[in-house]
């Protein structure tokens, strides 16, 4: 099986850094959602997960992770986090 120069390039980086590849966080399925009643920008899920709500117009609402919320005071997003709710 061939693969990329950027995936080979990619997996290089990650070994000599140590650092685990960025769709490592966020592959996680979760319902847990905001109730309707928040209003707030931001979401902490009770597992730790924050969240960045976002509409454009003409489409429903949706959450989107934080991966370094620490300007909210949060802890960076674990890999258990889901991408979206």
């Amino acid at each position: 099986m061939k693969q990329s120069a950027a995936a080979v390039g990619l997996a290089l980086i990650c070994a000599i850094t140590s650092v685990e590849p960025a769709h490592a966080v966020g592959t996680a399925k979760s319902t847990v959602k905001p109730p309707a009643t928040h209003t707030g920008q931001w979401y902490t899920t009770p597992e730790g997960c924050s969240y960045s709500r976002a509409k454009a117009p003409g489409y429903p609402e949706t959450w989107h992770l934080i991966l370094n919320p620490h300007h909210i005071g949060k802890p960076a997003a674990k890999k258990s986090c889901p991408a979206t709710l």
